[in-house]
C-alpha cells in the first residue's frame, strides 16, 4: 500500500470515529420522550399559588360580564356615550339609585342625576304642583340623607337663572336643555341660604329678578358652590317648573325696600357717583344758560354805537337841493339846474 491509499484510510477512519462519537454523545445528552411523560416536573406550592389562574371559558352565547370602569376611565370616555339611563325607572326606586350620591360637592354632571331628571320629566303635572307645607332650607341642609329622593316643597325669592344643554342623548331629544335656578330663603334683608333648582321648563319669560316663587321637587343633595364671600352649601332640588307663589302676606308679598338696598348693596357705591355726575351736569348746563341770558340783558341796555370821525377825513356830503353839485337826479328823479 502506497502512503497515498495510506493516508485516505487514515482519514476516512478519523471522520467515522467523529461521527461516531457525536451520536453516542448526543443521545446521552438528550432527555428520553418517555421519561417526561411518565414523571412530570411539579411546581413548588409558592409558585402554584402565585401563577395566574387561566381564564374560564365561557359557554358559547354567554357574554361576558363588562368591566367597571374606574372614575379616570369614565372622563376619558366620550361624553354621549358616558351614562347609560335606564329605560323605565318607578319613582319608589328613586332612592336605590341615589344611594352613591355625595353630599357636598360641585359637580352634579353623573349617572344618578340625569335618572332622576329622566324619572322627573315623566311624572304627572298634578303630581308635582307645590303644597301647602314647605321645608326650612337649614333642614335639608343638615339632613340631607333623610330627603334624598323625596319630593319637598320650598317657598323663596327667584334671583338667577342658568340654561345649558343636555349632553345624554337618552334624555336629550325630549329635554334639549336644563334651567338652573337660584332661590333665595326670606327675608332678603338677613343672610339667608340659597337653593339650586334644575327645571326643566324655562322661568325666564314668566319670572323676573325678586318674583317670590314656590316650587316642588325631588332633592338630590347638598351642593357646594363658590359664591362672592367664599364656599357655601344650597339644598338642589330637580323639578319641572317654578311657580308664583300668591299667598300674599308676611315675607312673601314682595321684595321691600330694604331688600333691594340689601340685595344691591354693592353697587351703592356707583349709584352715588352717577347720581353725584348727574347733578354736576345740571349745574353746570343750569350756569351756563344763566350767564347767556344776562349777557343778552346786557346787550340790550347799551345805547347806539357812535361813530367817531378823524379831524383830517371830509364829513358826509351836506344835502345842498334838487340835482346837489354835479347835477345828477334830485330826490324826485328829475334833472338838475
Amino acid at each position: 500500500m502506497n502512503p497515498k491509499e495510506t493516508a485516505r484510510v487514515a482519514l476516512g477512519g478519523i471522520v467515522a470515529a467523529a461521527i461516531g462519537i457525536g451520536v453516542v454523545l448526543g443521545w446521552a445528552i438528550a432527555p428520553a420522550p418517555t421519561a417526561r411523560a411518565e414523571a412530570p416536573t411539579e411546581t413548588p406550592p409558592a409558585e402554584r399559588a402565585e401563577a395566574p389562574a387561566p381564564p374560564e371559558e365561557k359557554p358559547a352565547g354567554e357574554e361576558a360580564t363588562p368591566k367597571k370602569l374606574t372614575p379616570e376611565e369614565i372622563r376619558e370616555l366620550p361624553i354621549l356615550k358616558r351614562f347609560e339611563i335606564p329605560a323605565d325607572v318607578p319613582i319608589e326606586k328613586i332612592d336605590t339609585i341615589l344611594g352613591d350620591v355625595k353630599d357636598e360637592t360641585f359637580g352634579y354632571d353623573e349617572p344618578a342625576f340625569y335618572t332622576l331628571v329622566s324619572v322627573v320629566s315623566k311624572l304627572p303635572t298634578d303630581l308635582m304642583k307645590p303644597d301647602e307645607e314647605t321645608v326650612p332650607y337649614s333642614q335639608l341642609l343638615s339632613t340631607p340623607s333623610s330627603f334624598r329622593g323625596k319630593p319637598v316643597t320650598l317657598r323663596g325669592v327667584y334671583m338667577t337663572v342658568a340654561p345649558w344643554r343636555v349632553p345624554v342623548v337618552a334624555i336629550a331629544k325630549d329635554i334639549p336643555h336644563l334651567f338652573t335656578c337660584t332661590i333665595r330663603e326670606p327675608p332678603m334683608e338677613q343672610e339667608r341660604p340659597v337653593a339650586t333648582v334644575v327645571v326643566l321648563e324655562d322661568p325666564m319669560p314668566d319670572f323676573k329678578a325678586f318674583d317670590n316663587v314656590r316650587v316642588k321637587g325631588y332633592f338630590y343633595k347638598v351642593r357646594k358652590y363658590e359664591g362672592s364671600k367664599g364656599v357655601g352649601y344650597a339644598p338642589m332640588l330637580v323639578a319641572q317648573r317654578l311657580e308664583p307663589d300668591v299667598s300674599g302676606a308676611g315675607p312673601f308679598a314682595g321684595p321691600s325696600p330694604g331688600s333691594l338696598i340689601f340685595s344691591l348693596g354693592s353697587y351703592t357705591p356707583l349709584a352715588f357717583m352717577g347720581g353725584g355726575l348727574i347733578v354736576l351736569f345740571i349745574v353746570f348746563f343750569y350756569l351756563k344758560r344763566m350767564g347767556r341770558s344776562a349777557t343778552d340783558a346786557n346787550r340790550r341796555r347799551l345805547p347806539h354805537r357812535i361813530r367817531l370821525r378823524r379831524p383830517d377825513q371830509p364829513g358826509p356830503l351836506e344835502n345842498r337841493g334838487p340835482g346837489g353839485e354835479g347835477g345828477g337826479q334830485g330826490p324826485q328823479g328829475g334833472p338838475g339846474h
